[in-house]
């Protein structure tokens, strides 16, 4: 934004020349300094484009060689074009203040009105628009050929609530060709500046300034609003009333809400408390994400319970960690994984026994499926410990690989009596 010189000027006598355009999205407030170079005096005017017209701040006021004059501060919006004219040669015109934003207000600052007034016909010269406040220099200069009555008024509301006892000025003279400004007028929303001048008078008002909303920043407010960039090179309390915002560069008492992208290029990110950030969504006491949230770096999680309100979840990895920060076995007893229902249904590893204990049986839906230790199958639902269940015994060609059944043993000592009960018959009846 531009501080400082704007613009000067050495115009050629007689026409108006262009002056100075106010920036895009940018109001400039600044004063005009004329001083003459000129033996002869000479007339010069100070006023603005409007269309096709010429409206002016400074009307045919004469000035001598040697002199000086300033202008109060002068307010050009965006694309606002400020035009000089001069009777004579050497006379010099200075421009210089600053440009401030003005891309963010409903209503933009700048020349805010022109009226001309013939009669003592009461107008409404500017109203603050709501939501607004507004500080107004008025620029009255006398256009006619006779001294001319100007009175000027500040009315709460509209021009139809105006009463004796709101005149900021009452029955003052300009001459012709003269110009009378009246400077930094304050007017809340819905105010209006009232103005009027004596019969068959030729008077032009012309309002400018500045106009303050919320979103910018009102003069009346105690928020502290940032349009553009923000550095602050000590700390930054934020409801801190004293200690230097606690000996931290950034120190805030309350809650906290961050809207865009937060990038942690330091340590770490320590929470001691909840997070609200709102991506879409209106923030409460828990940390709520509309959208998806990714980590790039460690996540780090510090307190006694980690909720997860999923009914699913997902790991890329292929290792899941108990224990992982103390590595000791005291620390991991009873580590392992519990279901809630009725009862705990719980898969625990303790110190007691060195195993995994289980609270309930194992099922397995495939009857492919097996136990094994090491590369011995132990257990499937027709081996035990690499060996054949079966339930019949082949007493003429015995297998060392098959485990009879109990069914199998008590069948097969059941005929081996019988037969040895046959033999011994026979062997009594051989020995009779």
């Amino acid at each position: 934004m531009a501080y400082g010189l704007l613009n000067s000027i050495i115009p050629s006598p007689g026409p108006v020349t262009s002056f100075y355009q106010g920036p895009n999205d940018k109001l400039t407030i600044g004063k005009i300094t004329v001083a003459s170079k000129n033996y002869n005096p000479s007339r010069i005017q100070i006023g603005y484009r409007d269309g096709s017209d010429v409206r002016y701040f400074e009307y045919n006021r004469y000035i001598k060689y040697g002199e000086v004059i300033e202008t109060e501060n002068i307010f050009i919006g965006p694309q606002q074009e400020l035009l000089v004219r001069s009777t004579e040669p050497d006379v010099n015109f200075l421009y210089y203040g600053q440009t401030i934003n003005d891309i963010i207000n409903p209503v933009r600052s700048g020349v805010l009105s022109h009226t001309l007034s013939v009669d003592p016909t009461k107008q409404a010269l500017f109203t603050a628009p709501v939501g607004s406040q507004s500080l107004v220099t008025v620029s009255i200069c006398n256009l006619g050929p006779d001294p001319a009555t100007v009175k000027l008024g500040l009315a709460n509301a509209d021009i139809n609530s105006f009463d004796s006892t709101e005149y900021l000025d009452f029955g003052f003279q300009i001459g012709p060709g003269q110009t009378y400004t009246r400077p930094d007028i304050k007017l809340g929303a819905g105010q209006s500046l009232v103005g009027f001048s004596n019969f068959n008078s030729k008077v032009t008002f012309l309002c400018h300034g500045r106009l303050y909303y919320e979103v910018s920043g009102l003069p009346t407010s105690d928020d502290f609003i940032v349009l553009g960039n923000s550095r602050i090179d000590g700390n930054l309390g934020i409801g801190r009333t004293a200690d230097h915002a606690n000996n931290k560069k950034l120190d805030i008492l309350g809650d906290a809400r961050i809207t865009g992208q937060l990038d942690v290029v330091a340590s770490g990110l320590s929470v001691a408390g909840h997070v609200n950030v709102g991506l879409g969504i209106s923030a409460t006491t828990k940390s709520y994400f509309a959208s998806d949230v990714d980590v790039t770096g460690n996540f780090l999680v510090k307190g006694s319970d980690f909720n997860i309100e999923s009914t699913q979840i997902k790991l890329q990895g292929p290792i899941i960690q108990l224990g992982y920060i103390s590595n000791s076995d005291v620390a991991a007893n009873n580590s392992g994984i519990q279901v809630k229902g009725n009862t705990n249904k719980e898969i625990l590893w303790k110190t007691s026994n060195d195993k995994w204990n289980l609270t309930h049986g194992l099922a397995f839906p495939n009857q492919d499926n097996t136990i094994s230790i090491g590369t011995t199958d132990v257990l499937t639902k027709d081996r035990v410990l690499g060996n054949t269940i079966s339930g019949n015994i082949d007493v003429n060609a015995p297998s060392t690989t098959v485990l009879p059944t109990e069914s199998a043993i008590v069948n097969n000592l059941n005929n081996r009596s019988k037969e040895v009960q046959i033999q011994s018959y026979f062997i009594s009846q051989m020995l009779g």
